[in-house]
Order: C-alpha cells, then structure tokens, then sequence
C-alpha cells in the first residue's frame, strides 16, 4: 500500500501551516554534493550514500534501517528546509547526517524536502524491501530462482540481495525517477500483483541524464523505452540465458531505445531514414558520453544490439561498477 505522510514537529516551526521538521541554517552539513554536477534543484539530498539532485527519486532501505540524511544547497552555504516525513521516522540532532530509520513495514514511504528560500522539492520515494534470505525459490509465493551465493570476482556489486520492493496493484505506477515509472521496470514473467522487483538509484541516475541528452538532439520524446529491466534469476533462465551474473538480476541494468512515435521501435536517430544498427550505436555514444561527464559515478556496462525480426535495435546500460563494452 502507499503509505500517506504524516507530519511531525520536532524543531519547532511551520511550513506553510503545517507542522514539520525544520533544520535550522547553523545546523546543516559541511559536505558537499559533487561540485561538477549541475543541479537540476538549487539544493541536493543525500540518503545512503547517493546524492539526489532530481525532483523526484526512488530510494530503498530494509526495514528498520538507519540511513544517514544530508544536504547541500548552491544557493546558501546553510540552507532552512522543511521535511515531511511519514511518522517516527526522523530524529532531529544537532549535527548531520541526521539519521531516518526505515519504518519496519516494508513499503513506499515518501520523503519530502523543501528548500525554504526558493521553495524547490526534492521527494525521495523510499521504498522499504521486503527481506528475503534465500531460502527455497519463491518469495511469498513469487518465483525468483536461485542467487550465487559466492560473489562474482568477489565483488560487493554481486552480492546476493537482502530483499526486494514489493509491488502491488497500488504502487505499480508510482514514480520512480521524473520520467519514469515503476511499472517499467518490472520482470516481464508476469502480469499479475504482487511482484518483486530490485531497483538501483544510480540506474535511474543515469537514465533521467541519458533521456535529457537525447532531447537535447532534438528528439521530442517523454521516456525512453524500457525494454527490459530488472529479471528474477528464474525468468532470466526461462528465456534462455546462460549468465547467472547478468546485471538484470541485481537491478542496475536496462535494455533501452529511444521510442517517441509510439510503434514499440527504436526510433530513426541519425537521421537517415532508416532503422538500423546505427541507431543503437548513436545511442550508445550519448550513454558513453553520459558516463563520463555526467552527475554521478556510472561505471558500467554498454552493450550495442542491431535489429533482429521481432524487435529493433536497442541499447544495454548498466552500473555494475566496471567498465564493460560490447
């Protein structure tokens, strides 16, 4: 279910009537979000480690976690904000990160923080996972199939997860990212709800600045076609893959094409009336280009497709912490 926001009052003040936690400007924190990154509001938040510059963002914790909140503002050295946050879940202290503690009923909990001199947001959508500790195959009934339990070359990024976002009906169509929805994520095993879903913040990172390039070419398009994202080691099985480390398996990789006409195409991006291979390598140049001079650290995969008779072309990308190319 989606969890409606309480407010609190803890350092005594108002935001527009209604009672929340206000940080006062002599109490904010000294780290800086990357100073090379462009913020798309005049402030950034940081949670678990990912500083989140957009509007709106999809995050995640296990239940009763404390994670470290922080932030940063180009506009003020020590910015006021205001947060709305569902309740007992902040504590006001003197010093930053101040620490949010995951309510313990997994779920989409959102957090709301308000740049008071310039009236921005910043919403995080905290999704609390639903742990699961590998035993059997099926998680409330939802078939996942089987983890490797040893790492890839002892990598923490292939470290089997301790839990998913549960999806329901409710939820499905939250936003997850400005121009991205949860539905368009989820493993294709299914239409039916409830579902398991893993989803890395650094993906949705790297996308919102990928479908911002591609506007910039001047292609007018709202989205980017997810084609597929996250995969239960049982469904990537299913159709036919071997690797048991794909990074589709651990939420960080989606197959991608640029689709503003709608047919469920990649679209024609060089210009030359057609649709071929040479979309997707256009494509693949602006994600390269992102990775390297975008916001955040998105090291990973891009991986080039050409046409195939019951698809187009399309793009892999993923943040798996290494560069891979093919």
């Amino acid at each position: 279910m989606i969890h409606r926001v309480a407010h609190i009052l803890i350092w005594a003040s108002l935001c527009f009537g209604t009672a929340v936690l206000t940080i006062p400007a002599w109490a904010q924190p000294a780290t800086p979000a990357p100073a090379e990154a462009p913020l798309d509001a005049s402030f950034a938040v940081e949670f678990n480690g990912h500083w989140i510059q957009q509007p709106i963002m999809a995050v995640t914790a296990m239940p009763g976690e404390a994670v470290p909140l922080s932030m940063e503002s180009r506009t003020t050295a020590a910015p006021e904000v205001c947060i709305e946050a569902p309740a007992d879940t902040l504590t006001w202290q003197s010093e930053a990160p101040w620490p949010f503690v995951a309510p313990e009923e997994p779920g989409l909990y959102p957090l709301r923080i308000r740049h008071m001199a310039t009236g921005q947001t910043i919403q995080l959508q905290v999704f609390v996972l639903t742990p699961w500790d590998h035993d059997g195959r099926s998680l409330d009934g939802y078939r996942v199939g089987r983890y490797q339990q040893e790492p890839r070359r002892g990598l923490e990024a292939y470290e089997p997860p301790e839990g998913f976002i549960r999806v329901t009906e409710d939820i499905v169509t939250a936003p997850v990212a400005p121009h991205f929805t949860l539905q368009q994520f989820l493993s294709k095993q299914t239409n039916a709800t409830p579902e398991f879903i893993l989803l890395q913040t650094p993906l949705l990172q790297l996308l919102e600045e990928v479908l911002a390039a591609v506007r910039n070419e001047g292609h007018n398009v709202e989205t980017l076609h997810v084609m597929s994202a996250y995969r239960t080691p049982f469904y990537n099985a299913s159709i036919g893959n071997t690797t048991v480390y794909s990074r589709h398996l651990y939420g960080d990789a989606a197959d991608i094409f640029v689709d503003a006409n709608g047919n469920g195409r990649m679209d024609d991006l060089t210009g030359d009336g057609r649709v071929t291979r040479a979309d997707a390598v256009h494509l693949a140049e602006i994600v390269a280009s992102v990775k390297e001079n975008g916001s955040g650290d998105y090291t990973g995969g891009i991986g080039i497709y050409g046409p195939a008779p019951h698809r187009g072309p399309f793009v892999h990308v993923d943040v798996r912490g290494y560069r891979a190319r093919w």
